[in-house]
This record gives structure tokens, sequence and C-alpha cells, in this order.
């Protein structure tokens, strides 16, 4: 999680093609999230967060 939240926004589809495949996608909420809105989110949260460190 910490990977994918810190770097810049810019890098998140370097980031996304490293980690995951185009045919990639997640259920969030009972919703189908495809690859390209994940990018898109994951980007979203990338330039709004400076600095995460889960605790587990």
């Amino acid at each position: 999680m910490e990977l994918s939240l810190t770097g810049r926004p810019e890098d998140t589809a370097q980031y996304a093609e490293g980690t995951s495949l185009p045919t990639f996608y997640q259920v969030m909420n009972g919703q189908r999230i495809v690859y390209d809105d994940d990018v898109k989110h994951i980007a979203e949260w990338r330039g709004k967060v400076s600095e995460y460190k889960p605790v587990v």
C-alpha cells in the first residue's frame, strides 16, 4: 500500500504497469473498478498524500 501511494502522480502509469495487468480489476463497494480507473484513482491519491506509513 505504501508503495502505491508514495511517488509522483505522473509515475502512476509506470507503477501500475509494473504491478498489475491491463485485465486487472477490483471490486469496491459492489462496483467493479477497471484498470484505467484504478490508475486514475492512484494518481489522484498520490497527489493528495505526501507520506504514508501503514501500521501492521
